[in-house]
């Protein structure tokens, strides 16, 4: 077949064309360090990135529930390491007021000072973090204990967080679970009540009658504790596992789109060469014509 000179413009043209779409994608690939920048790049690359890039974000939404869990145990756990702090401290009391020696003032005096006990376990039941009661059940907004005899306004309902697929934790114990009835019939605070009542009237032999119920609630509390203690340790195995599956996946994707910089510099630096002959051999030709030859 005879080539014409338009042929061979066209060819020419097809060439540097070509040659220089290329040029532009590696120089596309060294700018954004990526070698997959739309579709058609690689097809059989786009669903293992969008699939990486999927669980690249539900790790990160884990991972946020996963911290604010923590936070939550780890602020109930500082909580109840008070309460377990002033139940240590009555029983110390208890059994200092049963060495029969004190006298009635001073029983007296104990009972004071079991009254600010109860008192203080009162303020820490009622404790908020950020105006949300702890010891409230759902109704975060609502104290959960107030009156005379203390009476419990919050619920029974469990707060729990999603912290992988299908994976809940709670992270929440109500008032009653804390402060309520232990299976001694009466809950924290009539058990307070009646120690405080037996040594305001000087009867030892009476309030020492409690240390057993004392001993119950104490023990529901510390079991509580126990339990939120394994979550938060469960919370934070997750956690771990969690930012593995995400590295694994930000090295999946990087496999799959980042661009060799080397390489594609390399690759960058040929093609510009190549273009440039291109062009010098085009700019050539076109300067032929048949006056040219005719000279």
């Amino acid at each position: 077949m005879r080539a014409t000179l338009t042929t061979t413009y066209r060819s020419l043209l097809a060439n540097m064309t070509q040659s220089n779409t290329r040029l532009e994608e590696l120089r596309l690939q060294a700018a954004t360090g990526k070698k997959v920048t739309k579709p058609s790049d690689d097809p059989s690359a786009i669903r293992p990135m969008l699939n990486a890039r999927g669980q690249i974000r539900a790790s990160d939404r884990f991972l946020d529930t996963m911290g604010i869990a923590g936070e939550r145990l780890d602020v109930l756990d500082t909580h109840l390491e008070r309460v377990e702090s002033v139940m240590v401290r009555a029983k110390e009391t208890l059994v200092y007021a049963g060495n029969g020696s004190l006298s009635e003032a001073d029983l007296k005096t104990l009972g004071n000072q079991m009254q600010l006990m109860k008192d203080e376990l009162l303020a820490l039941a009622n404790s908020s973090v950020d105006g949300k009661y702890l010891f409230s059940g759902f109704k975060e907004d609502t104290p959960p204990y107030s009156g005379d005899p203390v009476a419990y306004a919050g619920d029974n309902e469990a707060f729990e967080l999603e912290i992988g697929p299908g994976e809940k934790v709670k992270v929440n114990l109500t008032g009653e679970e804390v402060f309520g009835d232990p299976g001694t019939g009466k809950d924290m605070w009539q058990l307070f009540d009646n120690m405080v009542s037996a040594l305001d009237v000087g009867d030892a032999a009476a309030a020492l009658a409690e240390m057993d119920d004392l001993d119950r609630a104490a023990d529901q509390m510390r079991s509580q504790r126990s339990r939120m203690g394994n979550l938060a340790q469960r919370v934070d195995s997750a956690k771990l596992n969690m930012e593995d599956v995400r590295i694994d996946m930000e090295a999946m994707l990087s496999r799959y789109e980042d661009a060799d910089l080397v390489e594609t510099i390399t690759n960058m630096t040929m093609q510009e060469t190549a273009f440039k002959a291109a062009l010098d051999i085009t700019s050539r030709v076109s300067r032929l014509s048949i006056l040219d030859y005719m000279r």
